[in-house]
C-alpha cells in the first residue's frame, strides 16, 4: 500500500513538475530595445527621407506602430517610469537626471520590471545604460533583479574610451564599463552601439528556453552624444552611406542612427536563428526627444513638434513606438491611441503571468487588447512631468493639455517650422529596400496578410504629424507668465493657445492638476558627493560609499 501510495505521489510531482516547466516555457520572450536621444523625426517610418531606417521600420510594419506613445523628457526619469510602471512624481524621479556625483538612486523601495519577471521564471539581461543610480552596490542592475548586466552606470560615455568626465576643473577623467560588477576594459577602443549589440545577440544565442523565457533589456546609448570631446562618434562604414548629408553633425548624428538600425537587424536576426521569434514580444522607442539644442546636443529632430528633450511639449515627450509579436490577432497598421511609457510594465506582466503586483498601485495600464486588438485604451490622462524644483507642469486630460511654466527659461519652447533636410538617394526605392531588409525578412512568415510595396506606403503615410494654422489670436503663449491650453489632438504641435477662449476647460484642468500634486512625492534630489570622484576611486566611477576609506 506505501508503495502505490509512493508511486501516486511520485507520479503527481513529475506531472505538476513537467505542467510548470511547460508552463514557464509558454510565457513570452521580451526583448525591449532603446534608443537614447532619438529624435522623433528620425526615424524613416516618421516619413524622414533623410536617411533611412529599414529594419526599425519592418518592426512597425510588420506589427505595430504607435504614433502617440509618450515618455518622459530626460533618460532617468524615463527609465524609472519603464521599469517601475510609475510616474516619476510617484518615486521621486520627477527632477533631472541622476549625476555622476549624486548619491540617490531610484529608491530601493520600488520593485522593478526584472523582480516580477523572475518571479514567475524569466531569465533577466540589461545591455547598455543603466542610469538609475550607482553609488551603491545596491543600486546597481544585478542587485535590482537583472541576472545580468554588460554596460555602463552614468548616462553617457566615450563611444570608444568609455570614460565620462565632468567638470573638469574638479574631477579626473573615470571610466565607467562593467560585466556584471566586474570592471571590463576588453572592449577599449571598439565602437560602443557594436560592443552592446553583439553582446545583446550572445545574451539570445546563449539562452537555453528550457530553463526560463528570456527578458532583454537593451538600451542602447545611440544616437546620445558622447562625454568626450568629440560630442558625434560613429564609423567609416556607417559615415559611407550617408555621405551625401551636407552638415557634418547632421551627417555624423545620422551614421550613428544607422547604426541603431543596424543593431536592431541583428537582434532580430539572432531571436531568428534562435527560433525564439514564435513566442516573443519585441519593442522599440527612444526614452526622449532629441536636444537639438544645448547639453549634448545631437543634431536630431523633433520635427515639427514643439520642443525638445528636458522640456514640457510634445517634441520632448512624443516618441513614436514600434512592437511586433505574433501573439498580437492584428498587426500592420498604425494605431492614434495614447499609450504611456508606464504602460509596458502592467502590460508585460500580465502576458508573463506574473500575479504580485497591484494594478492600483501602477500608473501604468494593461494595454494587451490595445496591442493585439487595437481596442481603444482606458487612459485618458497623463502626467507628462511636474516638476517643483524647475517650476512647471504639463498635464494632459482627455484631448487637452496645459503646459505651465516650462525649462531652461524658455529656450527650449520653440519649433524647427522648417529645416533644410538632404534626400537620400535611397528614398525612391524606400518600400523596396524595407522589404529586403533583415529584420522584414526575419518577420515576413508570420505576416498576417501578404504585404506589398503599397502596404508599406500606406501605413507610413498615416504617422505623418500635421500641423495646424498658427492664428495670431491664439499665439500668446508664454507658460513663464501665465498657464497655456491646447487642444492636442487637434493642434499636436501646440501652436494655438486657448487658455483665454476656455476658461472654463482651464479651470477644471487646474483642479484635476491640483488633484494630482496632493498624491505626488517631493523630489529625491540629493547635494553631489566630491568623493565620487575617479581620483578617489582607482580611475573609476564606482560604488563609492561602499568602499573603504
Amino acid at each position: 500500500m506505501f508503495k502505490l501510495f509512493h508511486f501516486f505521489a511520485l507520479a503527481t510531482f513529475l506531472f505538476v513538475r513537467s505542467s510548470c516547466a511547460q508552463d514557464v516555457k509558454d510565457k513570452p520572450n521580451i526583448v525591449i530595445i532603446l534608443a537614447d536621444d532619438l529624435g522623433s523625426y528620425d526615424i524613416s517610418l516618421s516619413g524622414n527621407n533623410e536617411f533611412l531606417t529599414p529594419n526599425i521600420d519592418a518592426l512597425g510594419y510588420q506589427g505595430v506602430v504607435f504614433n502617440r506613445h509618450y515618455t518622459m523628457s530626460m533618460c532617468t526619469p524615463s527609465r524609472a517610469a519603464l521599469l517601475t510602471g510609475k510616474y516619476p512624481i510617484h518615486t521621486g524621479m520627477q527632477h533631472y537626471v541622476i549625476l555622476p556625483d549624486e548619491p540617490r538612486s531610484l529608491p530601493l523601495s520600488e520593485k522593478l520590471l526584472p523582480e516580477y519577471l523572475k518571479e514567475v521564471g524569466y531569465k533577466t539581461h540589461i545591455v547598455g545604460k543603466w542610469h538609475l543610480g550607482y553609488a551603491r552596490k545596491s543600486f546597481t542592475p544585478t542587485q535590482r533583479g537583472f541576472d545580468t548586466h554588460l554596460g555602463f552606470f552614468n548616462g553617457g560615455i566615450s563611444y570608444t574610451n568609455y570614460t565620462l568626465w565632468i567638470r573638469k576643473e574638479i574631477y579626473e577623467e573615470g571610466f565607467d564599463f562593467r560585466r556584471n560588477e566586474e570592471v571590463y576594459r576588453d572592449i577599449v577602443g571598439q565602437y560602443l552601439p557594436d560592443v552592446l549589440t553583439d553582446e545583446a545577440t550572445k545574451v539570445i544565442s546563449d539562452h537555453d528556453p528550457n530553463d526560463g523565457p528570456l527578458f532583454m533589456f537593451l538600451s542602447q546609448h545611440a544616437p546620445h552624444a558622447s562625454s568626450g570631446d568629440i560630442a558625434l562618434v560613429a564609423i567609416p562604414e556607417d559615415l559611407e552611406t550617408v555621405d551625401y548629408i551636407k552638415d557634418p553633425d547632421r551627417r555624423t548624428y545620422a551614421a550613428m542612427v544607422k547604426a541603431l538600425d543596424r543593431s536592431v537587424g541583428k537582434v532580430v536576426t539572432a531571436l531568428r536563428e534562435k527560433n525564439m521569434l514564435e513566442n516573443t514580444i519585441i519593442l522599440f522607442f527612444s526614452d526622449n526627444g532629441a536636444p537639438e539644442s544645448g547639453l549634448f546636443a545631437n543634431s536630431g529632430s523633433n520635427y515639427p513638434l514643439r520642443g525638445q528633450k528636458d522640456s514640457p511639449w510634445e517634441g520632448g515627450v512624443r516618441t513614436l513606438a514600434a512592437v511586433w509579436s505574433p501573439l498580437f490577432e492584428k498587426r500592420h497598421y498604425v494605431s492614434s491611441h495614447l499609450v504611456h511609457i508606464t504602460d509596458w510594465l502592467p502590460t508585460f506582466l500580465e502576458a508573463s503571468g506574473a500575479t504580485t503586483y497591484t494594478s492600483e498601485n501602477l500608473d501604468g495600464f494593461d494595454i494587451w487588447s490595445t496591442l493585439s486588438h487595437n481596442h481603444r485604451p482606458v487612459r485618458r490622462e497623463m502626467v507628462i512631468n511636474i516638476d517643483p524644483i524647475v517650476g512647471y507642469t504639463s498635464y494632459y486630460y482627455n484631448g487637452y493639455k496645459v503646459v505651465n511654466g516650462t525649462t531652461s527659461n524658455g529656450v527650449y519652447d520653440s519649433w524647427i517650422r522648417s529645416r533644410n533636410f538632404d534626400i537620400s538617394p535611397e528614398a525612391p526605392s524606400y518600400a523596396d529596400i524595407v522589404m529586403n531588409s533583415s529584420v522584414w525578412q526575419a518577420l515576413n512568415p508570420f505576416a498576417t496578410r501578404p504585404l506589398q510595396p503599397r502596404d508599406v506606403d500606406e501605413i507610413r503615410s498615416k504617422t505623418k504629424i500635421t500641423c495646424h494654422t498658427q492664428y495670431r489670436i491664439f499665439n500668446t503663449c508664454n507658460p513663464l507668465k501665465a498657464p497655456c491650453l491646447f487642444y492636442l489632438d487637434g493642434d499636436p504641435c501646440e501652436m494655438n493657445n486657448l487658455a483665454h477662449f476656455l476658461p472654463l476647460k482651464m479651470a477644471s484642468m487646474r483642479r484635476r492638476i491640483k488633484n494630482v500634486m496632493r498624491r505626488m512625492v517631493p523630489p529625491g534630489n540629493t547635494p553631489v558627493d566630491p568623493n565620487a570622484n575617479p581620483a578617489l576611486n582607482d580611475g573609476l566611477w564606482t560604488w563609492w560609499l561602499d568602499r573603504e576609506n
